[in-house]
């Protein structure tokens, strides 16, 4: 070589010699040292191939330390720079080739095709190496391994690797590394090979051979790891290789993992990450070495199996082990190929033939599914109808499909992205897409990573993110096949009293699950709850107490200014909470339940709970309470109090540290208002517990004969097959009547233990208590309201609670006091409500007021249930105080309907976008008891009218327009004032109402019916137009300055009253007050603030009191202007006196405004001089 050297030195010297000096000696600014310039061109010229005999040479004087590497790596050519020039750009044209893998140029003409045809392939410029002959540097690597110098040939490998360069991609390399590596293992193989196989009989005799190897396992050579790493996922290259090596990393990890040997364990980690896991890139639709290397997966726990998959995704780009990026093109090749198939696949997958492109599928997915899951999951993202077919395409797959594509579905849900939409109030389409494909694959492949998935939401939860409860709340609905159902019809609410099975077919009636696939789920998921990753703790608590915690803090730690968001995601949470409780109440029996979840103590002072959550949470155990003994002369209180209250799974109390634990929750002056004992039955008792819907158990019973008698009709028609079927259908209708009636006589039984229960500890929940006043509003505060909005069966369990208190008798409880106090309070509510819990409070009302409809129909049942009972005394602190009569009980009720039409009338009129949403929500609800006087149902019909036509919010437009319809066909049930409380003086507008039809009628029936329609109008003008406009007349103010004027007053007086005046008392209640002093109800004043008590109107209507009425608006005016003179007026006085319905003159006095009173003191005192005078 230096021979050489001199001899083109001398020939570049005549050369210049020649030129005359035209040529230009280049040297660095430094010295005589050749430029890189220089160097290039020098390398440029074309160097003659050297021969493998001398690589060979070098290797084994290297070997055998006559020359120094790094003395012979310093003459080899190219030089560092110039081969890492060369490399990048055959990378880049590899890659760039690898992009047009598939595409179409539709820009190119048709005389281009012959050029393109004759273009080499773009997958084979890919996958091809580049081979230079006279890269020195890569033939001594293949010298060293030609001859066996490992040492060197690691050396050699790591100089390059530093350089960004990839050795290992040569073929020559590959095989000699192969080979090596082959001799490497084979003692180990021997041990680890299957029964039967050629080494294995060789290794561990003919007897031992022809058994399973040891399931101790057998722990690799270092050596073998340090080859395999030389080697990298290029041991695609050899197959058989493969193999080898995936069944001894798999005895060596085994070994490790019995040893103890974490670094032996992470060793076998990295051969899979590093190599052997992203070798099957390279081989196509091998699934025998898919199942092999899952062998060796599933021994890891789910978070190491995710990040070797990570590493695998980042082998189509660099290599983590190198200081410089290494660009790999043959795996950009394959993965572009794999999603080429896919997308052709993806493009004509439809339900019809999923057999044939569900095969191709798994068949692109065996190599690379980490790419084709990738190209699944973008397109499902997009298009939710392919959800279906490709869940059906998905049954083709290996385990290790399924497992890469429970780390596709969490890369994506965890990428970052924005999960709402621009409008920054809604989901986005993706994440809801995603989490409904998650459902979907729960419920159809058992090989799904569940317990990665349920993973990854206890990290965002921890993390405050309530957005991906959506993925648990479709896991538990497709798994289980139990829906969570808010917009519920009453006959849908009514059976959530009843038991398990009646529930299931009243909510999930169109639900094609069978029993088997139901109970199959549920306990697919109670397993992935309780295992947890594998290696890491039981999620069932964890999940179940940071959903709690995320409820509660969802209002505070939410950074969105939009309220609707804001509600939506408490919603979405309160809805998932409540719906995961019930499958834990499903999935667990009472003794399992009792000793997973923490303790009531635990969940509220240890977690932070709602004292209503942990009960909620509580409430399957505190279901087998055991009866509390009564103290009588022989027992005291303390010693019933430690006798024991709970024994079930573990958990053993005493009534005495229970009922502390109660204490423990409320701030300790609660407990002078209510009793422990009252506050815990209402938190631990159901719907269940108070309420027998026998006519929904009927119902449901009638359903399935019915259906029966269908089948019995068809037996002799049909296939067999078909015949078959009708059989099957029959015997599970036959057993679904069986288990309903069962059901019903069981849950008879309970509600009459309970009631039986009840009555005896009835006596004890408010007897002892220091302060009686304000029991009712603090049961109102701690009890009702926080539980009515939790669900639909919570509202009406409210309602029902309260009644059964009511008829119980209980001691101290007044049943006038809380109604005026809730139906006071409960419209206040509106604005502060979720659009959920607008529904529920809804539910509450309607319930509320139908019983309330119930007792003022029928004086008969309001004597029976009312009159006998405390709960309507005028005191309740004194038994023998007077009752509320039945006329004054409808004069409460016909105030109550006013004071609530007020309210809503008012939420109705503002802009806020919640109260008007929440106001019509609530409407919706009670739309069959309220509005039911004409007066204040034509007021709503305008006000709902207005916000349809003219609401600029299109969700607003449509509640209205469904809430209108819903009112007209409740129109006809409406009543006039007069009708609904028959006590009023009779309205002369609606005399003349009648009068007009009654004329009507007379002149359709003269002329032969033809002017029926007339009649029905009212006015003549026929039409419901016409109707609603007489309606509205009757709150509609005058036009004359007198009226304007009194209303002015009226309105001053208004503002006066909602200003804190308590001088007055409500219009029903007599001289002794219905309520108590603080409490808010009938005595006023109190809590829960009776703003309207001193007023009568309805928002937009008349200012005068609503008993008065517009003729007695007119006779005030007149007495105004001094028209008080004469005879002909006396009547009226007295007339108007009369007005107050039984109440009396004082009470008459009492209930007017501040306003009124010297015009109506003057009013009184005439009516008793006319009444004297006429004596």
């Amino acid at each position: 070589e230096e021979e050489e050297g001199e001899e083109e030195e001398g020939e570049a010297a005549a050369g210049d010699a020649k030129d005359g000096g035209n040529r230009r000696k280049t040297t660095d600014d430094k010295g005589d040292k050749p430029s890189r310039a220089k160097r290039q061109e020098d390398e440029a010229e074309p160097i003659p191939e050297t021969p493998a005999s001398l690589y060979a040479l070098a290797a084994k004087l290297v070997g055998a330390g006559v020359v120094e590497l790094d003395a012979l790596y310093a003459h080899l050519s190219p030089s560092d720079d110039v081969a890492v020039e060369r490399h990048v750009a055959g990378v880049e044209t590899r890659l760039n080739a690898a992009k047009r893998i598939g595409a179409v140029n539709l820009l190119a003409k048709a005389d281009d095709s012959k050029a393109e045809s004759s273009a080499p392939d773009p997958y084979t410029v890919a996958i091809t190496p580049p081979n230079d002959p006279r890269d020195q540097k890569l033939g001594m690597l293949r010298g060293f391994l030609a001859v066996k110098h490992i040492d060197g040939a690691t050396a050699m490998i790591g100089r390059l690797k530093n350089l960004g360069l990839d050795p290992a991609e040569d073929p020559e390399v590959q095989r000699a590394l192969c080979e090596t590596l082959k001799a490497t293992i084979a003692e180990c193989y021997g041990l680890a090979a299957p029964a039967g196989a050629k080494a294995a009989v060789e290794a561990r005799g003919d007897t031992a051979g022809m058994e399973a190897p040891d399931a101790k396992g057998t722990l690799m050579p270092d050596e073998a790891f340090e080859r395999l790493r030389l080697l990298g996922p290029y041991v695609a290259s050899d197959i058989v290789l493969h193999t080898r090596l995936v069944r001894c990393v798999r005895h060596h990890v085994i070994a490790a993992s019995l040893a103890g040997d974490k670094e032996a364990a992470a060793k076998g980690e990295e051969a899979m990450g590093s190599s052997l896991v992203p070798a099957l890139g390279l081989l196509h639709a091998n699934p025998g070495a898919v199942f092999e290397t899952w062998s060796v997966l599933e021994l890891l726990p789910v978070t190491t199996r995710f990040r070797l998959y990570s590493e695998w995704k980042s082998s189509f780009e660099r290599d983590p082990g190198s200081a410089l990026e290494t660009r790999r093109p043959q795996f950009a090749a394959a993965k572009r190929v794999a999603e080429q198939e896919t997308m052709k696949v993806m493009r004509r997958l439809s339900k019809e033939n999923v057999k044939e492109f569900g095969r191709k599928l798994a068949k692109s997915a065996h190599g690379n599914p980490l790419a084709v899951m990738s190209s699944i999951a973008v397109q499902i993202e997009a298009y939710t109808n392919m959800i279906a077919p490709v869940c059906d395409a998905f049954k083709y797959l290996t385990p290790l499909g399924y497992d890469v594509l429970t780390f596709v579905i969490i890369e994506k849900l965890a990428e970052g992205r924005e999960k709402l939409k621009d409008d920054g109030q809604n989901v986005s389409l993706w994440l809801s897409a995603l989490a409904t494909f998650c459902g979907h694959l729960a419920k159809k492949y058992s090989a799904i990573e569940l317990s990665a998935l349920l993973q990854y939401l206890v990290n965002t939860l921890k993390d405050n993110q309530s957005l991906d409860l959506l993925v648990l709340k479709e896991l538990i609905t497709r798994m289980t096949g139990k829906e969570s159902i808010e917009d519920m019809s009453d006959a849908q609410v009514e059976a959530m009293a009843g038991g398990e099975t009646l529930r299931s077919e009243a909510i999930n009636f169109n639900n094609d699950m069978t029993p088997k696939a139901r109970a199959k789920g549920v306990a697919r998921l109670k397993e992935a709850l309780q295992k947890g990753t594998l290696g890491g703790d039981p999620l069932t608590v964890p999940l179940l107490v940071l959903i709690a915690q995320t409820r509660q803090a969802i209002i505070f730690k939410t950074d969105s200014k939009h309220l609707k968001l804001v509600s939506q995601l408490y919603d979405g949470c309160q809805e998932t909470f409540f719906h995961y409780c019930d499958f834990l109440e499903q999935a667990f029996d009472d003794q399992e339940y009792a000793a997973t979840v923490p303790s009531l103590k635990a969940l509220v002072h240890d977690y932070g709970l709602e004292p209503g959550v942990a009960f909620h949470i509580y409430r399957p155990v505190l279901r087998h309470l055991k009866p509390r003994p009564t103290p009588s002369k022989d027992k005291s209180v303390d010693e019933c109090n430690e006798s024991v209250a709970l024994d079930i799974g573990g958990v053993k109390m005493t009534w005495k540290e229970l009922l502390e634990t109660v204490r423990g929750m409320l701030p300790e002056e609660t407990w002078a208002d209510i009793s422990p004992e009252l506050y815990l039955a209402f938190w631990s008792l159901t719907l269940y517990d108070l309420y027998v819907p026998r006519a929904r158990y009927e119902a449901e019973v009638d359903k399935c004969r019915a259906a029966l008698d269908v089948l019995d009709n068809q037996r002799d028609s049909g296939t067999r097959d078909e015949q078959a079927k009708r059989k099957k259908e029959k015997d599970r209708l036959k057993d679904l009547i069986d288990k309903l009636q069962k059901e019903l006589d069981a849950q008879e039984r309970a509600v009459a233990a309970r009631t039986k229960r009840l009555m005896i500890e009835k006596d004890q929940y408010l007897v002892d208590l220091p302060n009686h006043g304000n029991t009712v509003g603090r049961l109102v505060e701690q009890c009702v309201f926080p539980r009515c909005v939790f669900s639909h069966a919570d509202a009406m369990y409210c309602a029902r609670f309260v009644e059964r208190l009511h008829l119980l008798d209980t001691p101290y409880f007044a049943t006038v006091q809380h109604y005026n106090l809730t139906l006071t309070v409960v419209a206040q509510l509106v604005f502060s409500c979720t659009e959920y819990e607008a529904g529920r409070l809804g539910k509450f009302l309607n319930e509320t007021l139908t019983q309330l409809s119930v007792w003022k129909g029928d004086e008969a049942t309001y004597e029976k249930e009312c009159t006998a009972v405390s709960g309507f005394n005028m005191k309740f602190a004194d038994p023998s105080s007077k009752k509320v009569s039945y006329e004054e009980f409808v004069k409460l009720v016909y105030k109550w309907h006013l004071r609530i039409a007020k309210s809503f009338l008012s939420c109705l009129e503002g802009d806020n976008y919640l109260e008007i949403r929440n106001s019509l929500m609530v409407l919706t609800k009670v739309v069959k008891v309220f509005p039911a006087i004409s007066r204040i149902g034509a007021h709503i019909l305008r006000k709902v009218e207005k916000i349809k036509e003219n609401d600029e919010r299109g969700d607003l437009k449509t509640m209205a327009a469904r809430y209108l319809a819903m009112l007209q066909r409740e129109k006809p049930r409406w009543k006039a004032d007069n009708h609904f409380n028959p006590y009023l003086p009779p309205d002369p507008k609606e005399k003349e109402k009648e009068e007009r039809e009654r004329k009507a009628k007379e002149e359709a029936a003269s002329k032969g019916g033809g002017g029926s329609k007339r009649g029905r109008g009212g006015d003549g003008k026929g039409g419901k137009d016409a109707s609603l406009n007489a309606d509205a007349q009757d709150l509609t103010p005058g036009k004359d300055n007198a009226e304007k004027e009194e209303k002015k007053k009226d309105e001053r007086s208004d503002r006066n009253v909602r200003g804190g005046s308590s001088k007055t008392s409500d219009a029903s209640n007599k001289k002794d007050d219905v309520g108590s002093k603080g409490s808010g109800g009938g005595g006023g004043g109190g809590r829960g603030g009776d703003r309207d008590r001193n007023t009568r109107d309805v928002r937009g209507g008349s200012k005068d009191p609503v008993d008065d009425k517009g003729a007695d608006n007119k006779r005030r005016r007149d007495d105004d202007r001094g028209e008080d003179n004469g005879d002909n007026k006396r009547p009226r006085k007295s007339e108007d006196v009369s007005r107050g319905g039984g109440g009396g003159d004082l009470n008459r006095l009492c209930e007017l405004s501040v306003h009124h009173l010297p015009r109506r003191l003057h009013q009184l005192l005439r009516a008793v001089h006319v009444r004297r005078a006429g004596a």
